[in-house]
């Protein structure tokens, strides 16, 4: 299993990004990744892409796209929502094939 790293961002930063982190996990591993989830809430992204080990950023509620520079961002809502799980799932699986993940 290929490892990756997952920012998860909601408005606090604790339920939306966890209930969205687990389905991450779950749509992941079926394609062969072991995913790691950070939940941060929008304020917290900038820290918490700093240290360079962020794959993916996976949100909820909006964020400045420059606090993330770089790193692939990925409206989540549709995994909150249980709806259009595939528009995550498909643009997550381009943009780690595009990294050579």
């Amino acid at each position: 299993m290929t490892e990756i790293k997952v920012l998860s961002v909601c408005g606090s930063g604790t339920v939306s990004s966890a209930m969205v982190g687990e389905r991450i996990i779950e749509l992941l591993e079926e394609h062969g990744y072991e995913v790691e989830i950070q939940e941060v809430n929008p304020g917290m992204v900038k820290g918490a892409v700093a240290n360079g080990d962020i794959d993916l950023v996976a949100f909820t509620s909006p964020i400045d796209p420059a606090d993330a520079e770089g790193i692939p961002q990925i409206n989540s809502v549709g995994l909150l929502t249980g709806l259009d799980e595939e528009t995550f799932l498909d643009a997550a699986l381009k943009a780690l094939k595009e990294m050579g993940k």
